[in-house]
């Protein structure tokens, strides 16, 4: 049974063969330029074809390079559909939260990562400001403040 080359290398060689540089590619993948030379290698081998023609810093697509550079441009095309519709289908709840600064640093930043991780499903938004909200003129679900009550 043929072994299912490493998906990575083919998200790699789509990013390169559009961006037409590999230290292109890698500004937009966050990886080095050798990792994405190492990736394009590795599929190259797997599939047993030369995909770039190299011609010092330039590449350009082979017919083989150009084939499956259509093929998975539309598939990873796909899969960024898949993603963007799951995402919306997806119940979040947001919260807007304002705070004064001491009490977002001394007792809720210390909070937020396990109130995160508890409840992926919300999005929560914290804004730490001196003064308090106006909420007939700002976005703003909630704001905590401590004192006096002035």
């Amino acid at each position: 049974m043929p072994r299912t080359p490493n998906l990575n290398g083919f998200l790699y060689f789509e990013t390169v063969a559009r961006r037409g540089t590999i230290t292109r590619a890698a500004e937009e993948l966050s990886v080095s330029p050798s990792a994405v030379s190492q990736q394009i290698k590795l599929l190259e081998q797997q599939l047993g074809v030369r995909l770039f023609r190299r011609e010092g810093r330039l590449l350009s697509l082979t017919l083989e390079g150009e084939q499956l550079f259509q093929t998975s441009a539309t598939a990873l095309r796909m899969l960024r559909d898949a993603r963007r519709h799951l995402g919306k289908t997806r119940e979040t709840y947001r919260l807007n939260l304002r705070v004064s600064p001491s009490f977002g640093v001394r007792w809720l930043g210390p909070r937020l990562s396990d109130f995160v991780a508890r409840y992926p499903d919300w999005d929560l938004r914290a804004d730490a400001a001196p003064d308090p909200t106006d909420f007939d003129r700002e976005v703003m679900d909630l704001d905590i403040r401590y004192g006096t009550g002035q």
